[in-house]
């Protein structure tokens, strides 16, 4: 996979000298690339070298949806495009698109406006919080994730993972050797908003903070405009890749159009920093136990897809993961500036007839690289007033950068039936599911996650 991505830089960046060894020829790349595609692809290589998830070129399906064609042949750049998306989707539950047609002035203005939001004061951007009537607006204190209890002394693989409200920080008990995870909030915070159509989607209208700026809900509308058009591109592509009579079979009447109920969350994971002492103390190792942001989990719907703004995503692959060595372990999703992530939900699993992958993720906080104590970060403690140096007590600090990123969840319309696809369903491989709906099902989902059991 590495050579056929500098085969592909070498492409964009023209380098003629390339007969190198590795090391001087991602340096001359670095130097000679003048395009954002040269810089991403590099960063590709950067990050093949581990397991990692697909990254797809969906420009044929974006030519496809710009001139559909009116026969009943697909083009064969689209057709190999679902191959690769039909591969991810039963391997990883991820991959990265490229070549997506998204104008990166819409993604800036929607990042802008979300980081302006964010620094606002707390009691302007919880006017519009979330409420058992309002799924939507301002949350800071969601909760989600795997609580982990292991001995000390135990760093074996005999360690249980026991399914939880919470996943942060470790602390020790003061009269047992055993260290556990609060059960506290997940460090983040969150602005989310509904479908355009409320009459149509069934769902609450949208509400944005009356003290926030106009170009807040404008700029957040307008990317969910782009976000929508996304998704039937890709819609498309998974037809193509089920096999599928029609392309546009996710596009019909009642299955995904006008009344969907997507929701898009821009989330927001404030600097965090950790005491060196403190972290000593309790015995606290980062690889080993790493800061929780968002906890561990799976999503929804159909799929989601993802704008990362740095690291921190992981994922655990499904345990028949044709890579089963690494099946426990939490990888790292590599982030690359111009694309999207894109990750299949429990409703898309259930629908492919567990064919499909709904993949565990989580986002960890991301610290500086390990610094030897004489060069460690110093910062003065905050005082309630003016002191002089000698006053303030310093500590030294791991920091974990601030972080942004905006959720597009594509959910179907609420009355679309959920069967397994006859592409999914053979003697070897009978349907396991029931037909649902799927607002009922996204319903159950939200109940199992909370401890709660659906009317």
């Amino acid at each position: 996979k590495n050579i056929e991505f500098i085969i592909f830089i070498r492409k964009l960046a023209h380098d003629r000298d390339f007969d190198r060894s590795y090391p001087e020829l991602t340096n001359t790349i670095e130097t000679r690339a003048h395009t954002s595609q040269a810089v991403t692809a590099l960063l590709i290589i950067t990050t093949m070298t581990s397991t990692s998830i697909p990254v797809i070129d969906i420009s044929p399906l974006v030519n496809l949806t710009a001139n559909p064609t009116h026969t009943n042949t697909t083009p064969n750049g689209a057709r190999n495009v679902a191959l690769r998306i039909a591969e991810a989707c039963q391997t990883v539950g991820f991959f990265a698109i490229t070549n997506h047609g998204v104008d990166p002035a819409v993604v800036n203005d929607a990042w802008s406006a979300s980081r302006d939001f964010f620094a606002l004061n707390s009691s302007i951007k919880s006017t519009v919080s979330m409420t058992e009537d309002y799924p939507y607006g301002y949350e800071n204190y969601e909760s989600l994730g795997i609580h982990r209890a292991r001995n000390d002394g135990d760093h074996s693989n005999n360690s249980k993972d026991v399914l939880c409200v919470g996943e942060k920080y470790l602390t020790t008990n003061a009269t047992s050797s055993t260290t556990t995870q609060k059960l506290a909030p997940d460090s983040k915070e969150t602005f989310s908003i509904g479908p355009i159509n409320p009459l149509k989607s069934q769902m609450p209208p949208r509400r944005f903070p009356p003290l926030a700026s106009p170009s807040f809900s404008q700029h957040l509308s307008k990317y969910f405009e782009v976000m929508e058009k996304l998704a039937r591109i890709l819609f498309r592509g998974l037809a193509l890749a089920l096999q599928l009579e029609d392309p546009d079979w996710f596009l019909r009447e009642g299955v995904f159009d006008d009344g969907h109920q997507c929701a898009l969350r821009i989330l927001n994971y404030p600097l965090l920093e950790l005491d060196l002492a403190e972290m000593e103390i309790n015995n606290v190792d980062l690889q080993r136990d790493p800061i929780i942001r968002a906890g561990a989990h799976t999503d929804y719907g159909a799929f989601t897809i993802l704008k990362s703004g740095g690291p921190g995503l992981q994922l655990r692959l499904s345990r028949d993961s044709s890579e089963m060595e690494k099946c426990g372990e939490w990888i790292n999703v590599p982030h690359l500036p111009d694309a999207f992530i894109i990750n299949l939900g429990d409703l898309m699993q259930r629908w492919t007839n567990d064919r499909w992958k709904s993949t565990l993720h989580r986002v960890v906080a991301v610290f500086d690289e390990a610094q030897d104590e004489d060069t460690m970060t110093t910062t003065a403690a905050s005082t309630t007033t003016k002191a002089t140096t000698d006053e303030r007590e310093k500590k030294k600090v791991y920091q974990s950068m601030q972080r942004q990123s905006i959720a597009f969840f594509v959910n179907m319309n609420g009355d679309a039936k959920i069967v397994p696809f006859d592409t999914c369903v053979d003697e070897d491989h009978p349907s396991t599911y029931e037909e649902i709906l799927a607002s009922k099902y996204l319903i159950q989902r939200h109940a199992q996650s909370m401890g709660q059991t659906a009317k």
